[in-house]
């Protein structure tokens, strides 16, 4: 989890031993949080349910980026254990496979949004999430940018909103991006 404190914000992981890819997976997670810049009072509402899932996907994300880039190191315990980094990225993204394949139906998560309103973790439905929306990121790494804008995710009512807002904020090297992010989750 990542908490508030006095003078900044403490990253807390829970791994066990030194299995890289969990401390990256989690820390990915909690750190896309810090950067969110939220209010960090734990209740789940509003939008958290999305922010929830973008730090999801910003694990997979992570785990992505370092198979490719140790798959390609010199360094030999690197490019040994690059492989484990993809396992770890292939489990995340066939883990529900019922769920994903929901979300290629129209309209998927108008049928979802009551059930991620509660104020509860639903991560099953956050990874379902991520894994449809992970090539996008990938296509467009630039499209990191919207969560600088995403503020305080208990404040929104709506997703509509939100990427209202978003797209106001937009640059052009990720604009086309969001708008396909969009019709995406809208369609």
């Amino acid at each position: 989890m990542c908490s508030k404190i006095p003078n900044g914000r403490l990253i807390h992981l829970s791994t066990k031993e030194n299995y890289w890819c969990q401390w990256i997976y989690q820390f990915a997670h909690e750190y896309c949080h810090h950067l969110i810049n939220g209010t960090f009072t734990g209740d789940m509402k509003g939008l958290m349910w999305f922010e929830e899932t973008i730090c999801e996907l910003s694990s997979m994300f992570h785990l992505a980026l370092f198979h490719s880039s140790w798959s390609q190191s010199l360094e030999g315990y690197q490019n040994r254990y690059a492989p484990s980094f993809q396992d770890y990225l292939d489990d995340l993204l066939s883990k529900h496979a019922q769920l994903i394949s929901d979300t290629h139906h129209p309209e998927f998560l108008r049928n979802w949004i009551p059930l991620l309103e509660q104020q509860t973790y639903h991560r099953d439905y956050y990874n379902a999430l991520s894994v449809r929306m992970f090539p996008l990121f990938v296509g467009n790494p630039h499209l990191w940018k919207m969560i600088l804008h995403f503020g305080d995710m208990r404040q929104w009512d709506s997703l509509e909103d939100l990427f209202q807002h978003l797209e106001r904020y937009a640059t052009v090297d990720y604009v086309h991006s969001l708008k396909e992010l969009r019709l995406l989750l809208f369609s």
